[in-house]
């Protein structure tokens, strides 16, 4: 069976639930997916990293809707800062450094890497039409390129299939607590044009979300509500069983009204003190509308071919993304700022036969990608007044970088261990081009990274049924360019001779060393899994912010450790029923700090790394129970809970965004192809920050109940 063959088949019966997947045999005792996040499909008991695999149905039933609500299942993950859908920022297992500089967290969509030069935001796709999501936790360089430092989030979508036509559509109706009404409809229809040859698959949706902060300068209340629209359209061309052509156009169009940075009771900023609110609240806004709107556009297409000597990839893609806000604040401050990103990637890779006594993949890739910054950051007494710039700069990084890497392993003793040895060797060239409008002084610049990437890996295997692994990788990413104003303020802030800290802020490095272990046991109805890992992180690239810009510096070194685990069981004696439970605890610390920055920031030598918790918890029950009693019918329950500890702020001293509790229930009926199903979503009402600042918080949605009918054909 080809690699492809193998991968359809897995995912034809796959069930999935927080943290980890499985799929349901005969017998009722589990059998484990394919993944792919070794760039070749294997069996994932097989793999040796920390790797999960969330169906498309567990995304759902748990309630995430965007990238950033699947932190809630990955072991050690947590937001950073969600200021919209795709305006938003995660992190993975502490390897956390603001929202600015290129990502920590790398993202794909099938083959298509999906990154913002200098900005670390994440896909604005809803979860929509997903086969499933593959998670890497630690750095995956080698194979994945720069920026997946802290690991890869894979959005695996589904394919046409064109055996056969069919369909799904889904309506939900919900309301919020302290806020409105909301909807969305989702559909999706598969189309086969050439039977058991080509096919098309389209999916849209469309999402309204009501608002729930009050602006008491401007008398309204529930202002920041947010829509969305998402559509896709996919072919797939099958000629043979050696050849698969893939191509798919992904639109998305977000649009909120304001944003989810929300006014903290205890703002340090006495100008907000005056105004009487209630939490969640937008003040400081003198009287003036904000919006933050994410567009994005992607192009891409893909050739997989079984060839005589291995399997043959070939991936090209486009992604065209915008990012426009207004945000006003404190008062008399505005930021209006519009990034647009033009990125075009290639990528080939040529991998082993499943079958190959040696298992070897070689590969490369190029990416050009340009973003265009406007940036105007003005104080205005009231909305008709002058605007008086603070910063007003138009400018474009222009970043043309390739890499080329590959991977050998061989399993000795008859499989008992298998060395694996991997490098990858990348390259950056840099340009900035702008102006600073103010008084017409030209940004000009350029700057050179590469780094070669070493991965080493050995994979035990004591038994049939489990996995032992030790895993050695390292993580990079390209430096940083800020502009001039940046710069001096750092120094200022910093009490630095100026010049200390420059337009150009040098590449950070890690190495993460991991000791893990994936176990099938109870006869197949149980998998377990758990690993310790450490991470050495060197010249960490700061983000902090200093009286009138945010700016970037090489801050020091850090130093991480922790462990992950995860426990999935589906009893033979309890048909239907699903346990599952994921965590995380973990320790990460600046080791050394540069100059002065523990005076100007929250940053400090043995204080821990901004927004990293040092714990997290999932725990949930899935249950389908057919009841003959009542004609057949399948009753459906879904219970999921999600802890996060407390996280600091990089910039003010003391300050903690809570622990938060998540908790999602589901509750319904489905028969043939219909299902009805009630649901609560933060079930708590947990109003605790995600993020909290100085002069801004984020807040989980606030409760929200309603329905959801779904029907397929």
């Amino acid at each position: 069976m080809n690699a492809r063959a193998m991968l359809l088949a897995s995912c034809a019966v796959a069930v999935a639930f927080p943290g980890l997947a499985f799929a349901a045999d005969e017998d009722g005792t589990v059998a484990e997916l394919v993944v792919t996040a070794q760039k070749r499909a294997e069996r994932l008991i097989e793999v040796p990293l920390s790797v999960q695999s969330l169906s498309g149905e567990a995304v759902e039933r748990s309630g995430a809707a965007k990238v950033s609500d699947l932190t809630k299942l990955i072991p050690g993950a947590s937001v950073v800062s969600s200021t919209t859908p795709g305006f938003e920022t995660v992190q993975i297992r502490g390897v956390s450094s603001g929202t600015t500089g290129d990502g920590l967290v790398g993202y794909y969509i099938d083959d298509t890497p999906f990154g913002v030069p200098n900005l670390q935001l994440t896909p604005p796709a809803r979860l929509l039409d997903l086969e499933r999501v593959e998670v890497i936790r630690g750095p995956s360089g080698t194979l994945y390129g720069q920026g997946s430092m802290g690991g890869t989030i894979k959005l695996i979508t589904a394919r046409p299939d064109p055996t056969g036509f069919s369909g799904k559509a889904q309506a939900e109706l919900s309301t919020t607590e302290g806020g409105g009404t909301n909807y969305n409809v989702d559909g999706v229809v598969n189309i086969p044009l050439v039977r058991d040859q080509l096919a098309a698959r389209l999916s849209v949706g469309y999402e309204r979300l009501s608002g729930y902060a009050e602006a008491p300068e401007l008398g309204e209340k529930n202002v920041n509500d947010f829509t969305g629209r998402n559509a896709r359209l996919t072919l797939g061309y099958t000629p043979n069983d050696d050849v698969e052509l893939t191509g798919f156009v992904w639109l998305i169009r977000n649009k909120q009204d304001f944003s989810n940075s929300l006014t903290p009771k205890n703002a340090t900023t006495s100008a907000l003190a005056p105004t009487p609110f209630n939490l969640p609240g937008i003040v400081g806004t003198g009287g003036r509308r904000g919006y933050t709107d994410v567009d994005a556009n992607i192009y891409s297409a893909t050739l997989n071919w079984s060839l005589g000597i291995g399997e043959l990839t070939v991936n090209t893609s486009y992604v065209d993304h915008e990012l426009d806000f207004i945000t006003p604040l404190l008062t008399i401050l505005v930021n209006e700022s519009n990034f647009q990103t033009k990125s075009y990637t290639n990528e080939v890779r040529l991998s082993s036969k499943a079958d190959s006594p040696v298992r070897w993949i070689v590969g490369g890739y190029t990416r050009n990608a340009k973003i265009r910054s406007d940036i105007f950051y003005y104080s205005q007494a009231t909305p008709t007044a002058a605007k008086v710039g603070i910063i007003n700069t138009l400018g474009t990084i222009d970043t043309d970088s390739y890499s080329v890497f590959g991977e050998v392993s061989m399993p000795l003793f008859g499989g008992l261990v298998e060395p694996l040895f991997g490098l990858s060797y990348f390259k950056d060239d840099r340009r900035v081009d702008g102006v600073d409008r103010a008084n017409g002084a030209p940004r000009i610049g350029q700057l050179k990274f590469d780094s070669f990437n070493p991965r080493f890996n050995l994979k035990i295997k004591p038994a049939p049924n489990g996995t032992v692994y030790f895993n050695a990788a390292k993580g990079f990413r390209s430096g940083a360019l800020q502009t001039p104003a940046q710069a001096t303020a750092a120094n200022t802030t910093l009490g630095l001779p100026a010049g200390t800290i420059q337009t150009s802020v040098q590449p950070d490095k890690l190495w993460t060393y991991e000791l893990g272990t994936r176990w099938e046991l109870a006869d197949g109805q149980l998998l377990a899994e758990a690993s310790v890992y450490r991470t050495d992180w060197d010249d960490v690239l700061v983000q902090f912010a200093t009286a009138a810009v945010i700016s970037l510096a090489n801050g020091g070194d850090a130093k991480i450790k922790g462990a992950d685990f995860g426990l999935a069981y589906r009893p033979a004696g309890v048909p239907g029923l699903t346990l599952a439970a994921t965590g995380n605890i973990q320790d990460a610390r600046f080791k050394s700090v540069v100059g002065n920055l523990s005076v100007g920031t929250a940053i400090r030598k043995g204080g821990k790394v901004p927004n990293v918790p040092d714990m997290s918890l999932t725990v949930s029950a899935d249950y389908k129970r057919e009841m003959a009693a009542l004609g057949g019918v399948t009753g459906t329950f879904y219970l999921g809970y999600s802890f996060r500890d407390d996280v600091i702020d990089a910039t003010v001293k003391n300050l903690k965004a809570g622990e938060l509790n998540d908790l999602t229930v589901r509750l319904g009926v489905e028969k043939d192809n219909w299902r009805i199903e009630g649901f609560m979503l933060n079930g708590l009402d947990d109003k605790d920050p995600v993020a909290l600042g100085s002069t801004a918080v984020q807040i989980l949605y606030p409760r929200r109940y309603g329905v959801q009918v779904g029907l397929r054909f």
